[in-house]
């Protein structure tokens, strides 16, 4: 899934530090706080405001990742890390260092933003005629004036100013922008994306459409609370394998054929952190098939491994029940830090002894 974003600049950067933060230690508005589980419960999620034709969810809480102090302790030992292995990085060494740097540079800051709601439809973005729809509902604590400085003036891209409904849009004049559209949606909350998704969610807070229901809704609601959580139906679509048939990828390509829900959280609690990942198919043998896949691929690449990071990897769990798959990983985060330091040290002595091997 595509996570739109002000391309071009330095807002575009800002954003786009936001989503890194939450990648980095993992892997938008607001109806509710921070929970104490771990993350933001389901119902902070603008799922009120998303459109109903949509195949797929996901909620940041940006906010509350940022102000994690287990969350920071990792990110900062992988910027430790590289900052002191890689001759080449240059970049920030904390992750308070990364968010001063971004405000510097764009007068935005990461700790101004509260929740991202992200939403897409597959099928139309596989379809060119109708073009893809996917957006973001953003939760800040930013003035539409200081949005619209952002959009507008350090994105390095021309903007007209539009209105739909009682909404103002900036929408960019080149087409090779043309997921970038932004609409101010008052109090802080802005939503970004496809013209067609943003003019959707404003039709929908307007009363004149639809809000996502069901069971993609559903799923997401019952995925546990997280920092980060997901929801998607997979498109029943046949994949073809091609010329890899007589390979043996026509048994992969059945099997994942047989997926039809993918759902899923991260989080912390304490000084723990997990992940979840619930893999639903149409057939127990599919789910048998996808989770004997799953546990040779972490046996493979955990006796390839160091021991730190094997022991990391040893933490996955792979279980079936019925039609679903679930993969999960729990682990203290001074083991993670650990397994970062370990990995980095390994690589760093791994080019030590190629360079004097060369002389």
């Amino acid at each position: 899934m595509r996570v739109p974003s002000l391309r071009g600049g330095a807002g575009a950067r800002s954003v786009a530090v936001v989503l890194a933060v939450a990648m980095l230690v993992s892997t938008a508005g607001c109806a509710g706080l921070t929970a104490d589980d771990g993350g933001s419960a389901s119902e902070a999620a603008k799922l009120d405001s998303v459109p109903a034709n949509v195949d797929s969810l996901a909620f940041v809480d940006v906010a509350g990742m940022l102000e994690d102090d287990t969350l920071r302790g990792v990110a900062n030992t992988y910027y430790g890390e590289l900052n002191e292995t890689s001759p080449y990085y240059s970049g920030p060494t904390s992750v308070s260092e990364a968010i001063n740097d971004t405000a510097n540079d764009t007068g935005v800051s990461a700790s101004q933003f509260g929740t991202m709601t992200v939403f897409s439809n597959a099928s139309e973005q596989a379809d060119s005629a109708s073009g893809s729809f996917n957006g973001a509902l953003v939760t800040s604590s930013l003035s539409k004036t200081e949005l619209e400085s952002a959009v507008t003036n350090q994105t390095g891209a021309e903007f007209s100013t539009e209105t739909y409904g009682n909404t103002t849009l900036w929408v960019p004049d080149s087409e090779f922008a043309s997921g970038s559209v932004v609409g101010w949606l008052g109090d802080g909350t802005f939503v970004t994306g496809t013209e067609s998704a943003v003019k959707a969610v404003v039709d929908v807070r307007a009363g004149d459409a639809p809000a996502v229901s069901g069971d993609l809704r559903q799923t997401f609601a019952d995925t546990r609370a997280g920092y980060v959580k997901f929801a998607m139906t997979v498109p029943q679509q046949e994949i073809n394998p091609g010329p890899y048939a007589a390979s043996g990828a026509e048994f992969g390509t059945e099997t994942l054929n047989a997926v039809q829900v993918l759902s899923g959280a991260f989080y912390a609690e304490d000084t723990d952190i997990g992940g979840v990942t619930h893999v639903v198919t149409n057939t127990s043998s599919a789910a048998t098939n996808i989770m004997q896949v799953l546990q040779g691929g972490i046996a493979a690449y955990e006796l390839a491994s160091e021991e730190a990071a094997a022991e990391t990897l040893d933490k996955i769990e792979v279980t079936s029940e019925g039609t679903t798959v679930t993969l999960s990983y729990e682990n203290a985060a001074s083991n993670i830090e650990d397994a970062i330091e370990s990995a980095y040290n390994e690589s760093s002595a791994d080019g030590s002894t190629t360079t004097t091997a060369t002389a």
